[in-house]
């Protein structure tokens, strides 16, 4: 019987035939094409590009033949370690400014590359000169000048100087007939005078004049406004050569000097010495104002976004204050330090634990940019109560400049404030008014964001409204800006509630953050920031606008203390700190109050000190590095790179930073009997090496707990080592007065006062053209 199958599914049904899936593929990186490999392996770090290159051959090949790789390749929170020299002398070999930075302050504070004593100053020198060099030739064409910062005096009177040395290396390299150094021997010449510049002597000076006009012929522009500034006062006499300096200044202008150009805004706002048409001197100064570029401005949401609170920016920015006033440097280094701080926020990611770190290195660095009086490396440890070492302060100054690729000068508030009060001058009360806004303004990242002209103009907006000017912002105003009344209203009252708003961040022990308030209760100041401030709504009618207060957030987080409980105390006297009615009355005397809690025993013994005494065993100058305290070398034991945990001393003479201490203090010293032990607490109130005995260190406060005594009351230790010890001396006899030592700051160089140079950030030629065709 013949079996018939119907033809459904179930019944006849074909095999479907199987689809074969060819595999793709893998997509390795070596797969990508190599231009787009190039730009994976410049924005890899030093270690990764090693790891990356020992993968493969070909990687070895392109990243080994490739200058571009290493000229880009990061060396973050990295240091020249002698098991990493090579690394760094290769990437600055092949154009890496920032590894060229550090091996040059490396080498120059002996800090890293491990040297043998026998004629280290002249390696050290060598070296630092060779590496100097060539981060000059690699800065960024934005940025003026740089590395005579870091070998500027004083110098060691005794002994061989590694600052010297390298003063005469790149002396050296600038007289001879090298091919290579003719591109940036202009630079070179350029720094060598602005070091000669601080000198007294006048054989010296005259050196540096020359240098300047040998550099202005090589085509540096910042030698040849130097040269116009010496040269200005001997012109202004005579009306023809004044004329004629003018327009050599108009000259420089229009080829990108933005101090050239900030310098001619402020002569035709105050008179017309070019005959020109009033209509062209106003523009020519509102291109000023113009051509603040608000991209040159790191905004608020790029520092919260690196983890920085407005509340931790304003109490380092209030401790800055502080260390301003206590040091009596100028508001503009105030200025001009902060914005380094929140550039450097703005690019990198900074721990809580490491801000102040950054905030004291950046006032290192601009206090020698700028001011006649520097802070010395030693004394800025000083200032964070020790809690950071030298070598912590020193790594991060190369941080902070090889970060902002040598660009330390930027404009700032203060500098279109000048412009505006040659423009039209306030009177001496209001100027002060003027200049206590501005110093505010800093405390908020907030009035970090817009332009520096801008707000220039809408604190002189405000300031002439709480002083009840009138017309409140003239049709002149108008002319030489470009900013009208109503482009100024808003910021203006932003600024306005910032800045004298009654609820200001306070530590953890409750103490008011008004470091800027009590800098103006100076009689300097007229005690302008004691003056009675209008209200809202009478600044609102006199803005003419509807009262309505902008929303303001909360500007401190009082109930969280872990936020600022790493954060530092006032340098000044804890008298002028305005306290709460619940703190007890004899912690009011105490400058760096510990976070801990301490027992009535602790609270009784501290309540004894007395005075505190430094250790002048240690030269300054000769070695900026004292000895540790057992108790420090306990909690320093961890070094600050991973797997090493043992340091060499290293010797301070070669860089030359600090001075010694008078021999005044050496015999008040002598005289005392006090007794030596170690504490969990750095310190309480001491005398700064370097300011009035009334002066006291900042500090970083962090939680502690007293150490056990290891000496008893009434004998002095014997293996007390040099540094800060806390002296507890016996009961005093009657009669007798507690003396405190005043010690002279002989570190700071004689010398006048050196004008500041910058460019504008951008284009330079977009910036120029206006004056170009004036």
């Amino acid at each position: 019987m013949k079996l018939v199958h119907c033809r459904c599914s179930k019944c006849y049904s074909v095999p479907a035939r199987k689809r074969v899936r060819k595999r793709t593929p893998a997509l390795t990186l070596l797969s990508l094409p190599e231009e787009i490999l190039l730009c994976v392996l410049q924005c890899l770090s030093a270690e990764d590009l090693l790891s990356v290159r020992a993968v493969h051959s070909q990687l070895r090949d392109i990243v080994d033949n490739h200058s571009s790789v290493w000229a880009r390749v990061s060396f973050r929170d990295t240091w020249p370690w002698p098991e990493t020299l090579w690394l760094f002398e290769r990437a600055a070999e092949k154009g890496n400014f920032e590894a060229a930075v550090k091996l040059g302050i490396a080498y120059l504070y002996n800090e890293g590359p491990l040297l043998s004593d026998e004629g280290r100053a002249d390696v050290c020198g060598r070296k630092a000169s060779h590496f100097f060099s060539l981060a000059e030739s690699l800065r960024s064409p934005l940025a003026d000048p740089f590395i005579w910062v870091f070998i500027r005096p004083p110098w060691s009177p005794t002994g061989s100087c590694c600052k010297a040395v390298v003063f005469d290396r790149l002396k050296a390299e600038c007289d001879s007939n090298v091919v290579g150094a003719a591109n940036k021997r202009g630079p070179l010449l350029h720094c060598l005078a602005r070091v000669l510049q601080l000198f007294e002597e006048d054989e010296r000076r005259a050196d540096a004049i020359s240098m300047l006009e040998q550099s202005s012929q090589a085509g540096c522009l910042q030698s040849s406004y130097l040269l116009w500034e010496h040269n200005r006062k001997a012109a202004m006499a005579d009306p023809g050569r004044y004329l004629q300096c003018v327009r050599t200044l108009r000259d420089y202008a229009g080829k990108g000097c933005w101090e050239a150009q900030l310098s001619l805004a402020k002569v035709c706002s105050s008179g017309n010495p070019l005959g020109l048409e009033s209509k062209a001197c106003s523009d020519l100064v509102a291109q000023l104002f113009s051509s603040s570029n608000p991209a040159s401005r790191p905004s608020s949401q790029a520092i919260l976004r690196q983890g920085i609170k407005d509340t931790m920016r304003y109490i380092l920015v209030d401790w800055l204050v502080e260390v301003t006033t206590m040091k009596d440097f100028s508001s503009l280094t105030l200025h001009v330090t902060v914005g380094c701080v929140d550039r450097y926020l703005a690019l990198r990611s900074v721990p809580k634990a490491r801000l102040q770190l950054l905030g004291i290195a950046c006032m290192v660095v601009c206090t020698r940019y700028i001011s006649k009086e520097i802070l010395t490396i030693r004394e800025a440890v000083w200032l964070t109560d020790n809690t950071y070492r030298y070598e912590d302060l020193v790594r991060m100054m190369g941080e902070v400049v090889s970060v902002l690729e040598g660009k330390i000068r930027s404009p700032t508030l203060l500098d279109y404030g000048e412009v505006l009060l040659s423009l039209l001058p306030l009177e001496r009360r209001t100027t002060h008014l003027f200049s206590y806004i501005c110093e505010l303004s800093l405390l908020y990242s907030a009035l970090a964001t817009p332009p520096p002209a801008k707000l220039a103009c809408a604190a002189l907006l405000l300031t002439r409204a709480l002083h009840h000017y009138a017309p409140l912002w003239p049709s002149q105003l108008v002319d030489y800006t470009g900013f009208s009344k109503q482009d100024l209203v808003s910021l203006s009252v932003l600024l306005y509630v910032k800045c004298f708003s009654q609820d200001v961040p306070k530590d953890y022990r409750h103490v008011s953050l008004t470091g800027v308030k009590q800098r103006f209760e100076d009689e300097a100041y007229q005690h302008i920031s004691k003056e009675k401030v209008m209200d809202f709504k009478e600044l609102c009618q006199i803005l003419e606008i509807p009262e309505e207060e902008p929303q303001m957030e909360p500007p401190s987080p009082t109930g969280q203390p872990a936020d600022i409980h790493a954060f530092l105390a006032s340098p000044s006297s804890t008298s002028k700190r305005r306290r709460d009615d619940a703190m007890q009355a004899h912690r009011a005397g105490f400058v760096a109050t510990p976070t801990a809690e301490l027992s009535n025993q602790e609270e009784t013994l501290l309540g004894d000190i007395l005075d505190w005494s430094l250790d002048t065993s240690c030269s300054g100058y000769e070695g900026d590095q004292e000895e540790e305290s057992e108790g420090e070398k306990e909690g320093n034991c961890k070094c600050w790179e991973k797997g090493l945990d043992k340091r060499l001393e290293h010797c301070r003479a070669l860089s030359s930073d600090e001075d010694s201490f008078c021999e005044a203090e050496r015999e008040v010293s002598k005289d005392r009997d006090p007794l030596s032990f170690s504490s969990g607490y750095s310190s309480v109130q001491s005398v700064s090496p370097s300011s009035t005995a009334s002066s006291s260190p900042p500090s970083l406060l962090m939680p502690c707990t007293f150490k056990t005594f290891t000496t008893s009351l009434g004998a002095t230790s014997a293996n007390a080592q040099p540094g800060f010890r806390l002296l507890v001396p016996m009961q005093r006899p009657r009669g007798t007065s507690s003396k405190q030592v005043k010690r002279k700051n002989s570190a700071a160089h004689s010398g006048g006062e050196v004008e500041v140079e910058e460019e504008v950030k951008g284009d330079k030629n977009t910036a120029g053209a206006g004056f170009l065709s004036l």
